[in-house]
């Protein structure tokens, strides 16, 4: 049994408290947050972009509420610290956790630069505490799928793949952090992250890329990115908010010699593609009614009761995706 202390209560905190709550083999013995109505169960208010529904009251009996981080990280029966704060505070928290005995479940983007990453490393290699980022793609059933068939070989080689990911702009995060470009690195490092990090782990480190985008009143709010690699396909990646609002979407097509792969989140669509000397051979694909928040929850917290180490979302898969990510941002910044 893995004992968890949250921090942070907006919208990923509210659905990663559920997470731990359908997971028999973590407790989640306390939560953390400087809002004292969240500590009074009142999340009303607190929503994801992913257009689901607003939090209500919220049930805390027998969970311990803190309203400062040193005071729950100095809670020895804590074995485990999951963080969901502002980007700019990743770093600092998970450091202080790690040399305070705790293993660490962070969510995305590992920190603000390439240096806080190292950091991070640095420490949790001299503690030996257990480091994972929030990568989600990595658990989501139609990527999981998608990387199987991609790696399996059957279909070919990947000629090219593409990636869509939109939304509004995010507003009422916690001081409007989200919408303030030095706090969150905008729509590029908040959200386009997710297709850098499935990117790389699909294809690997690009060997040229030409990115250009959008910088607007200091809020990073598109990415367009063309990824090239040698021997390799075509990797592009669209990535923005509207600061005028819309739904959220997250889509791929992946082309290979044999086949392709779609998927939309907007349509609900999830098909492999593939026409041959018989005919069109397209069928829709199944991937499981499963939630990647979950997934990866579980998955950490399965590694940890079993002495394993986090193999598929490591601090290294996790410091590229930044650098990568800042490395696209600083062409965009060139550009404007």
């Amino acid at each position: 049994m893995i004992n968890v202390g949250l921090i942070g209560i907006g919208g990923m905190g509210r659905m990663h408290f559920g997470c731990y709550q359908n997971n028999p083999d973590a407790r989640l013995m306390a939560i953390c947050d400087g809002d004292p109505a969240k500590l009074r169960g009142d999340w009303s208010g607190i929503s994801l972009n992913l257009d689901d529904t607003k939090s209500e009251l919220v049930d805390l009996s027998g969970i311990e509420t803190y309203s400062k981080v040193e005071d729950i990280l100095a809670n020895p029966e804590i074995d485990m610290i999951d963080i969901c704060l502002p980007t700019p505070l990743h770093a600092q928290i998970a450091i202080a956790a790690m040399r305070a005995g705790k293993h660490v479940f962070c969510e995305k983007p590992m920190a603000m630069n390439d240096e806080e990453c190292a950091q991070m490393e640095e420490v949790q290699r001299e503690t030996g505490k257990q480091l994972m980022i929030g990568h989600c793609l990595r658990y989501w059933p139609e990527y999981v799928i998608t990387d199987q068939l991609i790696k399996g070989g059957e279909y070919g080689k990947v000629i090219s793949a593409s990636f869509h990911r939109s939304s509004g702009t995010p507003l009422g995060s916690f001081n409007n952090w989200l919408a303030t470009g030095a706090q969150s690195g905008g729509a590029v490092l908040d959200m386009h992250i997710h297709d850098v990090d499935t990117a790389l782990w699909w294809f690997g480190t690009p060997d040229s890329m030409e990115v250009d985008g959008v910088i607007w009143r200091d809020l990073p709010l598109s990415s367009e990115a063309s990824w090239r690699y040698k021997d390799g396909p075509l990797v592009t990646l669209h990535g923005s908010w509207d600061p005028h609002g819309g739904p959220f979407r997250m889509a791929f097509r992946v082309v290979m010699e044999e086949a392709s792969v779609i998927y939309d989140s907007a349509t609900n669509v999830f098909q492999l593609l593939q026409v041959t000397r018989e005919g069109d051979q397209s069928r829709d694909l199944k991937a499981p009614e499963e939630l990647a928040y979950q997934n990866e929850i579980d998955d950490f917290v399965a590694c940890l009761n079993e002495g394993r180490v986090i193999e598929r979302v490591t601090p290294a898969t996790s410091r590229l995706s930044v650098v990568v990510t800042r490395q696209e941002m600083e062409l965009i910044a060139g550009k404007q």
